[in-house]
């Protein structure tokens, strides 16, 4: 059964919304049945604002209830995972179990640069990274040594209340071989269409079954830009006037986005989960609750 859900207006599309705003959007999107929030990552941008992910989620998680809260996607490689995990490990406990990580390397050199990690190291570092978590969140604490994290035996509190899956991105295939590998699951791009899901998600399943794992454990996800207007044609006025400004390069909306009247949305939504897609979360490109409100109630009723 497919799980729908949406982002968190923490990027400033049109303004950065206010505290209210944030947390009232994340108690409509639980009040109107949808199964997760969800947060971009960006420390550096050069034209919009993104708030911090999981401070943004702690805040919400004090107005919500049962709702899952992902980050998509979390940037570890800038990071040092012993705070994520610290993190991660009290937002989990703080939400009662609800965390679900979206991770990826990262692709800015302006961020890596001002975040003192070096670039060229970024997979070996993602491994280690997700690996150390792991190690942080394991029932009895772990002692390493000669990793580019050591680990001294102690253990690490709070413990999230179960082991808190890990979603990764990217599209190459050795990132579909670690989603397959080391995750939990893959977390698909905007930019990735119905076609390239297919494809992608059967290598994600090849990889785990070659690793001895059973791909039916593994959570199929994709996020998509959405909105809902009258015509296609007003709807895609609002995105390609949004979408610009976090894209360097041109964005393909007819290619990548959901867009137009609700049953038209619902059609496009669809394919991505005839596709294979499980998880499928919109990203609206405005604060606005009535576009929250239209995608609950107009679109994701259609795919049910």
């Amino acid at each position: 059964m497919a799980r729908f859900g949406v982002y968190l207006p923490n990027v400033a599309w049109d303004g950065l919304a206010s505290p209210q705003v944030i947390a009232e959007y994340a108690l409509a999107a639980e009040e109107l049945g949808l199964d997760s929030l969800w947060v971009e990552d960006r420390f550096l941008h050069r034209r919009v604002t993104v708030l911090e992910p999981l401070t943004t989620l702690t805040y919400v998680a004090a107005r919500t209830r049962r709702i899952r809260l992902g980050t998509s996607i979390l940037l570890v490689n800038l990071r040092n995972p012993l705070v994520v995990a610290k993190m991660l490990g009290t937002l989990d406990y703080l939400s009662g179990g609800r965390v679900v990580l979206g991770a990826s390397l990262g692709g800015s050199p302006d961020e890596y640069a001002a975040a003192g990690v070096i670039m060229k190291t970024r997979v070996t570092r993602l491994v280690e990274t997700l690996a150390t978590m792991k190690a942080l969140w394991a029932a009895e604490p772990v002692r390493r040594e000669g990793t580019l994290f050591p680990l001294p035996g102690v253990p690490l509190g709070p413990q999230p209340q179960r082991q808190i899956p890990i979603l990764l991105g990217g599209r190459v295939d050795a990132a579909l071989q670690r989603a397959g590998t080391i995750a939990d699951g893959w977390l698909a791009s905007s930019g990735t269409t119905a076609e390239d899901f297919a494809v992608g998600w059967a290598k994600v399943q090849e990889a785990a079954r070659s690793a001895g794992r059973d791909p039916a454990t593994l959570e199929p996800a994709k996020f998509t830009y959405i909105h809902c207007a009258e015509s296609a044609e007003d709807a895609f006025d609002v995105l390609s006037r949004a979408l610009p400004q976090y894209y360097t390069a041109g964005y393909d909306i007819p290619r990548n986005c959901v867009y137009g009247p609700p049953e038209r949305c619902a059609e496009q939504a669809q394919r991505l989960l005839d596709s294979g897609v499980r998880t499928l979360i919109f990203s609206p490109v405005t604060a606005d609750r009535g576009q929250l409100e239209t995608v609950a109630t107009s679109v994701v009723p259609l795919l049910r």
